[in-house]
């Protein structure tokens, strides 16, 4: 068993789950494309090939870099628009924008702590008004952990 390369660009399009660098920029949206860590070097994964064995084969990008821990820049970038969305929100005090800004990396990965990260984020979410609420649902919900999505987008 081995991974292969992938091909992931800024904005998080998989542009390839089989070859890393197979192209520098995204035919989606045009930015620039990643096959290693910007941090380690070390390579993307994508998916896991098992010899002798044919089918079809799910394929979830990582958002943290297995080697070292490092965000992804498709992770970051949702990160600092989460962060800069919540700072947008003159009806959140600074104690509920602390609180929001500090759960959002553990509702992306599912760990024993995304439970309480959820119930974290929904309690200052909650004091949020009405158009950082929705965007911090269109932000989130492609990208959230499953334990998370069925936590806040039931």
């Amino acid at each position: 068993m081995a991974y292969k390369g992938a091909t992931i660009c800024l904005n998080g399009h998989v542009i390839s789950k089989h070859e890393a660098s197979s192209q520098k920029y995204c035919s989606i949206c045009g930015k620039e494309t990643y096959s290693i860590c910007n941090q380690c070097k070390a390579p993307i994964r994508g998916i896991l090939e098992v010899t002798d064995v044919i089918g079809y084969r799910n394929y979830d990008k990582p958002f943290y870099c297995y080697e070292c821990g490092s965000p992804y820049p498709w992770t970051l970038k949702i990160l600092d628009s989460a962060v800069e969305l919540v700072s947008l929100d003159d009806e959140l005090d600074k104690p509920s924008k602390e609180l929001i800004k500090n759960a959002i990396p553990e509702l992306l990965i599912d760990t024993p702590t995304t439970p309480l990260a959820a119930a974290k984020y929904q309690k200052g979410i909650s004091r949020a008004g009405q158009i950082v609420k929705d965007s911090m649902r269109q932000l989130l919900i492609d990208v959230v952990s499953e334990t998370a999505k069925k936590i806040l987008f039931p």
